[in-house]
């Protein structure tokens, strides 16, 4: 009988044996596992929080405080995300992002900051860093101007930033454009500017005879897709209103220089004033 009961036992213990190895199988793999990649919004959120802080999100504003040299403690901003697009160049996937700062007790001739990211989506739908552009300063009262996207190429998209700046006796709107074309950069693309007027300037001659301005121009700009197959398309301008000699009524057409990575701008239409 003892004999008999030895090879049970000894299969007993071999079960015992394969249940123990079994059950850590699972421990094992859980301590060798890597988190799961995080996708689309959960990856962008992701990002926000690491750069930002906890408090960011995709969705509104989120209060934060950030230190300054220039007062005597933490500065209180607002800052929210301003611009989020997905776009496609050529084969590729990504998200336009811009991250807007406003500047809480600002001066009425203080600048807000934008961060510009883009990112890069993958076939699995995770996200890295294509380019970046931060703190670029826009707006007025601790305010960004107002940004968009854009598509400008078949190839290429854009940032535009519209700001407008009160000055004495006159207003002016100005346009820019930070451009992406599936490089490693946000490129500064040029601006000009789509409105002045100086109503409420004074010009007096030496005779002692004042008058108003006469400035009131406006332009309006449109990306010109008519060949929608170029990699970057030309702005059309139409410019119109009263100029420094009369009424004016006049059509221009800005290239893209990818060399330099700009829009060829005349100085004409970044005028000040007139001489």
């Amino acid at each position: 009988m003892a004999t008999g009961m030895f090879p049970r036992l000894i299969s007993l213990a071999a079960v015992v044996l394969l249940a123990s190895c079994r059950q850590d199988t699972p421990v094992v793999a859980e301590a060798t596992a890597q988190k799961p990649a995080l996708r689309h919004d959960a990856a962008v959120l992701a990002l926000l929080q690491e750069r930002y802080g906890a408090p960011a999100q995709l969705k509104g504003q989120w209060a934060q405080q950030l230190d300054d040299s220039n007062m005597s403690s933490a500065r209180p901003v607002h800052r929210e995300v301003c611009a989020d697009r997905g776009v496609a160049i050529g084969q590729d996937r990504y998200r336009m992002l811009a991250v807007c700062t406003s500047y809480d007790n600002a001066t009425s001739i203080e600048l807000g900051t934008s961060d510009f990211i883009v990112l890069r989506e993958a076939v699995d739908g995770t996200m890295s860093l294509a380019a970046e552009l931060p703190g670029r300063a826009s707006g007025v009262g601790g305010k960004p101007g107002a940004i968009n996207t854009l598509q400008v190429g078949a190839g290429a998209w854009a940032y535009q930033i519209d700001d407008e700046l009160v000055m004495v006796g006159s207003m002016m709107r100005n346009r820019s454009w930070l451009l992406f074309d599936g490089g490693g950069k946000v490129a500064d693309a040029g601006w000009l500017r789509v409105h002045l007027d100086d109503h409420n300037a004074i010009e007096c001659n030496g005779a002692g005879r004042c008058a108003h301005g006469r400035l009131d121009l406006n332009l309006d700009v449109q990306p010109d897709d008519s060949q929608p197959g170029l990699r970057y398309w030309p702005l059309r301008v139409q410019e119109t209103g009263n100029g420094c000699k009369g009424r004016v009524n006049k059509a221009h057409v800005i290239t893209y220089d990818p060399a330099q990575s700009r829009y060829l701008i005349p100085t004409e239409l970044q005028l000040e004033g007139c001489a």
